[in-house]
């Protein structure tokens, strides 16, 4: 066989096996980010501190695609080193009071 040829198919059979390599090792990365970003998410909505009902409520309506977010901007004077100001109950006051208006 000529040299160049097999030279050839050794560099081939070399990049397919780093190829493969590299894809389990992508796939690992992958799934390591996937476990990191549900630790999260379960971590907030465990910070919500709803109960039962509200949770399963909360966590059908993410399923169904009916919940919506919004985002408020604070000003500077509620804020005191970038710290939140009002407590969760002022918090959720003023959720309350959003959703109805």
């Amino acid at each position: 066989m000529n040299k160049r040829i097999k030279k050839y198919m050794e560099e081939i059979e070399q990049t397919e096996s780093k190829i493969a390599d590299l894809q389990v090792y992508l796939k690992g990365i992958r799934n390591a980010l996937k476990e990191e970003e549900d630790k999260e998410m379960v971590k907030s909505i465990r910070g919500m501190n709803l109960d039962r009902k509200d949770l399963h409520a909360l966590l059908n309506g993410l399923r169904d695609g009916n919940v919506t977010f919004q985002v408020n901007q604070k000003n500077e004077k509620e804020t005191i080193d970038g710290e939140d100001m009002n407590t969760e109950k002022e918090d959720r006051e003023h959720d309350k009071t959003q959703e109805t208006e």
